[in-house]
């Protein structure tokens, strides 16, 4: 056979492997898949993985592990997936609270734009402007008379410096003229509790429905630009009281960097028709959340937005940040 034939039949197979991925990949998965929360357990992030996880394990015939490692505002949780084998058996279930982390403090935090590759959104949040029943307050307005009758008394919770719980308050301060302290924690259960104790006055919660059933809470208003669908009871904070206000979140699965493109396509295709589950879709929307695309190309398009979005934020307020 001359060189020229062995030359085109060498371009044939390497094709033919590109097209068909990596032994490995076409082979995936083979044994269990751990997700990676990076928040504490009970969150939205945490309750939203373990709704798909069920589901995505009848698509992919393998067990899935949920492992909390909180801390850092998510940077401990993200960097530990960012750093595993980019072999699709470590995955984070990352949110909106990394992209804000991002931008609040690019250079201490963990870069979810450049180490992470979505698989797809799960969740996605409107935020609850929640109250410590202590206060007595109803509504948006009620809650904000009360604040300005006591400037400097009164405190906010959020998930860590620079998350977008943090930016949502700041801008909801800065629109209200309110002076309120921050306060930050390892996660929404705990702040809830804090809450609930009067210790803790406000926060702009992605996982409230939990906590509202539970009466720890009071909910005061969604930040969707309408009444949000699966706490229908509460009115949007844009038309009720202040006019422009809105906000939405979102949890999604983001594999390492260098993993193979055929890995993160079985692995979307699972979490997508994981959330065609009507058992599945059902608990995401009794924690107050509503179901995700389940796409790379959706997540990708929402971190560009957050980074955007977020950034004018803090320009807007002249926030800083420690790194």
């Amino acid at each position: 056979m001359n060189s020229g034939i062995l030359n085109f039949t060498a371009v044939v197979v390497m094709g033919v492997s590109l097209l068909s991925g990596t032994p490995a990949a076409a082979a995936f998965p083979e044994k269990s898949i751990r997700i990676v929360v990076p928040y504490g357990v009970g969150g939205p992030a945490d309750l939203c993985a373990r709704a798909v996880a069920e589901a995505m394990y009848a698509n992919l015939g393998q067990s899935i592990v949920i492992e909390n490692i909180s801390g850092a505002t998510g940077n401990i949780g993200l960097e530990r997936v960012a750093n595993a084998a980019p072999d699709g058996y470590t995955i984070a279930q990352a949110s909106a609270a990394a992209t804000a982390n991002l931008v609040a403090r690019p250079k201490a935090s963990f870069d979810i734009v450049n180490g992470l590759k979505p698989i797809g959104k799960v969740c996605v949040a409107s935020f609850t402007l929640a109250v410590s029943p202590k206060l007595g307050v109803k509504t948006v307005d009620e809650f904000i008379r009360y604040a300005k009758a006591n400037p400097g008394k009164l405190s906010f919770g959020s998930i860590g410096y620079g998350s977008s719980q943090h930016l949502v308050a700041e801008m909801f301060a800065a629109m209200t003229g309110l002076d309120i302290l921050h306060v930050p924690f390892r996660g929404e259960a705990a702040v809830a509790a804090e809450m609930a104790a009067g210790r803790i006055h406000m926060m702009f919660m992605a996982g409230a429905k939990p906590f509202l059933d539970g009466k720890l809470i009071v909910g005061l208003a969604t930040t969707n630009r309408d009444t949000w669908a699966p706490i229908p009871s509460l009115p949007s904070i844009g038309k009720s009281a202040l006019p422009g206000f809105s906000y939405n979140g979102w949890n999604g699965l983001m594999v390492p960097k260098g993993t193979p493109d055929a890995i993160v396509k079985r692995l979307s295709d699972a979490l997508a028709r994981a959330l065609t589950d009507e058992k599945v879709r059902a608990i995401i929307r009794t924690l107050g959340n509503d179901v995700g695309a389940g796409t790379p190309e959706d997540l990708a398009a929402q971190i560009r937005w957050d980074v955007s979005n977020f950034k004018r934020i803090i320009d807007e307020r002249h926030l800083s940040f420690p790194e």
